[in-house]
């Protein structure tokens, strides 16, 4: 399980861009009925554990994950996400379900991968209320099946990625090295927006393409591999501090074991659990800056359970669970105080099919 509990955080920086910030509150692609891709049937999946033969992790000999794709090799994988989070004057709600397919496309010299991403199709549901008023402020639904011009215009950072094949570079322990290029995807969102970018726009855009939307999905769909390998328990400890904003970080201990493995058509299937636990901290400010922030409480808390082919590293399946909470007391130089309160909880199912 990332520590990365507020996958939808929503960067703000202005026009077009802001729109494409939305992906982390509510990106998720899901396959439009009647799909004609054809899959590989022989493709073991999760499901497949059902009554197999099954040894406990501690006996099964693992002793660490190595990500082994084959060149040539498709996957399939649904991700669907349901979050909310907020503050209770602008509570924002989404469900969205996700499809994409990976190919493998060479396994390079030192191991590592060149993938092609492809989003399929996309449905997004979202709203914003607020809570203390009992008041919708706004509803918000797309799916990309529906082609109109209008539409696109509308979601001009969903429909500009759908069939874009693109280049992404995986290590062996399943982490993202780099993002191709995503010009087409920049000047698509562009054009369908009918607003021109400036150099500075179109760098900041490009790089939220890549990071926001590539990175992050990519990211979603791998268990963190332990860097030692696993202890005598199955089992290991991943300690991370990921950036949350401009102003924030969050500090996390996530703690997994491997549980039961089965055996599948020759393949060995382990089920990982997980638990997280971590708190927000505050970065250090300029010292010009025009006011002081103080967390004054925080907690992070999740679990996650995987179902992985251990001797390939392949994910085959992940729920993810993250709650957030953090109460931040501002300061200004004139001696004015706010108090802010916000919590957020997130869902997260990923499969891979056939």
């Amino acid at each position: 399980m990332e520590a990365r509990p507020t996958v939808s955080v929503v960067r703000r920086l202005s026009g077009v861009v802001v729109a494409v910030g939305l992906w982390l509150t509510f990106t998720s692609c899901q396959q439009d009925a009647g799909d004609p891709q054809k899959v590989d049937r022989s493709q073991v999946v999760a499901a497949d554990t059902s009554g197999a033969k099954k040894s406990p992790g501690t006996s099964a000999n693992v002793r660490s994950f190595t990500l082994r794709w084959r060149a040539g090799e498709v996957f399939h994988y649904r991700i669907e996400q349901i979050s909310e989070g907020g503050p209770d004057t602008a509570r924002t709600y989404s469900k969205s379900t996700h499809w994409y397919t990976r190919t493998v496309r060479a396994v390079r010299s030192d191991g590592s991968f060149e993938t092609v991403v492809r989003f399929d199709s996309i449905a997004v549901t979202g709203s914003v209320k607020n809570t203390r008023a009992g008041v919708t402020l706004m509803e918000q639904s797309y799916r990309s099946n529906d082609t109109s011009e209008a539409n696109r215009k509308r979601f001009p950072q969903f429909a500009s990625i759908i069939g874009e094949d693109v280049i992404v570079y995986m290590s062996t322990n399943g982490r993202v090295e780099q993002v191709g290029d995503v010009t087409p995807i920049v000047k698509k969102i562009s054009a369908l927006a009918g607003q021109p970018l400036s150099p500075q726009m179109t760098e900041q855009l490009t790089a939220q393409v890549k990071t926001g939307v590539y990175a992050a999905f990519m990211l979603q769909e791998f268990v963190p591999y332990p860097e030692q390998g696993l202890d005598s328990n199955a089992s290991w400890v991943n300690d991370q501090v990921s950036p949350l904003s401009e102003i924030f970080t969050v500090a996390t201990k996530a703690s997994y074991a491997l549980g039961d493995v089965y055996e599948v058509r020759g393949q060995r299937i382990g089920v990982i659990a997980a638990t997280v636990a971590g708190a927000v901290k505050v970065r250090p400010l300029p010292p010009n800056a025009p006011m002081s922030i103080t967390v004054t409480a925080s907690s992070i808390t999740g679990s996650s359970k995987s179902v992985l082919d251990v001797d390939r590293g392949i994910t085959l399946a992940k729920r993810n669970a993250i709650s957030m909470s953090m109460t931040a007391l501002v300061r200004a130089p004139g001696g004015q105080r706010q108090e802010l309160s916000q919590s957020q909880s997130s869902i997260t199912t990923i499969e891979l099919l056939r």
